[in-house]
């Protein structure tokens, strides 16, 4: 299991710019559109950029459903 420190501001600027794109696109957070927090620190601690986690998320939420 993966630990992280409990107070990053890599990752509060990392996230609050996730936050703030997904809120100019969607109208909604990240939790609002099932994003767990916690997932997306694993994320960030993996080295993936704003732009590769958003194009992901949009990824998902234009699949069709069912697929």
């Amino acid at each position: 299991m993966m630990t992280f420190p409990l107070e990053d501001g890599g990752f509060t600027l990392w996230y609050g710019d996730i936050e703030a794109n997904l809120k100019r696109l969607y109208g909604a957070s990240a939790k609002d559109l099932g994003y767990d927090r916690h997932i997306l620190q694993q994320r960030y601690y993996a080295g993936e950029s704003i732009f590769a986690v958003l194009a992901a998320i949009d990824l998902q939420l234009s699949a069709p459903a069912g697929i």
